[in-house]
């Protein structure tokens, strides 16, 4: 028994205990109140927003923290934690403007009751808050652009989720702000830009002023900036070709030449120019200039400033020659099932247009006029049909001008 005694890890280990036991007594046993300190407790407000239906604010208060001596057990103060210690004052009662001493709670976490620990001592025994009436006013907002999108992109008109907002406070520090200033940083874009983002409050100096003496409606605002691709894209007018009206026989200048825009990606990657407009040549009968509206993709903006454009079409070597065309060669197509139809047009001038050498070997036999009735209803009576020409013989030679046959319809 005495090996056992005097053994040293033996002591050891019963001195171990020993010292366990006395620190159990002392943090759980032991009642005796301990005191520690807590510096710089936040103080917070409740009823500003009962404050505010009955007109009125908190302009400034005497203590934003307070020092506080607390005692108690020591396991219960050693669950205390700084972070989570607030000392409150109630504003609910106040309904005049003017200086309040209001006392004060301490708020305690959920795992500390009041009973567990005392307030010793405080470097503040009672808050004083400094009332004024509630002034509001509706301001705009502005943005502010910074950095530069993409190569060959620019920033569309920004825009806001709220163009106004209300600032609410003293009178005199709400009457000295001017606007809102929203930021949006565009450095390198080349997608639309949707984004939530603070503001600053700036007054009429220019001066940004400190948001914390005001309430606003909002504590952000969303931000769209549309990014749009810059293209320069050809002017073309497409034409419908037929003999004596071909491409080929003509001279065709537009100006300008291309305009310069900008719009979503989506409207304009895949463009490669802007149709202006479809012109059948037959119906041109002589050299021609006129103005046509350029057309821009959705939603894009012509960065030229041009919005007509005008087109010349001047013929080539070409000549004209006009030729009698008697009722043995107009005809009809696509007559009314179960009705008589009599041409009533006996003769009838047509224009043609090609190489004069080819125009002279044309004679009135080669040619035919053909009326359609496509659209003549079964009614009986004369209908006035459009027609077309046709010149046997050659195809550098057609005629132009449109040309119409009469019919007379009959049961």
């Amino acid at each position: 028994m005495n090996k056992i005694k005097n053994n040293k890890a033996f002591r050891i280990g019963l001195s171990i205990l020993v010292a366990f036991v006395l620190w159990f007594y002392v943090n759980n046993v032991d009642s005796t109140p301990k005191d520690v300190t807590f510096n710089d407790v936040p103080v917070v407000f409740i009823g500003e927003d009962l404050l505010m239906e009955r007109g009125l604010m908190m302009a400034d208060c005497s203590h934003d923290t307070v020092d506080l001596t607390l005692s108690g057990n020591t396991s219960v103060l050693a669950r205390l934690d700084p972070r989570d210690l607030t000392v409150q004052v109630n504003l609910t009662s106040i309904t005049t403007t003017g200086q309040h001493s209001l006392n004060y709670d301490v708020n305690f976490p959920d795992s500390v009751t009041n009973n567990m620990v005392n307030v010793k001592d405080a470097d503040v025994q009672r808050i004083t808050v400094d009332i004024v009436e509630l002034y509001s006013k509706s301001i705009s907002v502005r943005g502010e652009r910074t950095g530069e999108p993409a190569d060959g992109y620019m920033a569309g008109e920004m825009s806001f989720s709220e163009d106004t907002i209300l600032v609410s406070g003293e009178q005199l520090a709400v009457s000295n702000i001017s606007y809102a200033r929203v930021s949006v940083d565009l450095d390198g874009a080349s997608e639309n830009i949707v984004t939530v983002v603070d503001f600053e409050l700036i007054d009429f100096n220019g001066d940004v002023v400190d948001k914390s003496s005001f309430r606003t409606n909002v504590e952000n605002i969303q931000v769209t900036v549309p990014i749009l691709r810059i293209k320069e894209l050809p002017l073309e007018v497409k034409f419908i070709e037929s003999p004596g009206s071909m491409m080929s026989n003509i001279k065709c200048t537009i100006d300008p030449v291309s305009v310069t825009v900008a719009g979503s990606n989506k409207n304009i990657s895949k463009l490669d120019s802007i149709l202006l407009d479809e012109i059948d040549l037959s119906t041109v009968t002589q050299d021609t200039t006129f103005t046509v509206p350029i057309p821009l993709p959705a939603g894009s903006t012509n960065l030229s400033g041009e919005e007509e454009a005008t087109v010349t079409i001047e013929f080539l070597n070409m000549a004209t020659e006009t030729l009698s065309i008697s009722s043995d060669n107009i005809s009809y197509i696509n007559e009314p099932e179960g009705k008589e139809v009599t041409v009533v047009t006996n003769e009838m001038d047509v224009t043609l247009r090609g190489p004069a050498d080819v125009l002279a070997d044309i004679q009135s036999f080669n040619i035919r006029v053909v009326g359609d009735l496509s659209d003549v209803t079964a009614d009986n009576g004369d209908y006035a049909v459009p027609a077309q020409v046709y010149v046997d013989g050659t195809d550098e030679a057609g005629a132009i001008g449109t040309y119409q046959i009469t019919v007379r319809i009959q049961s």
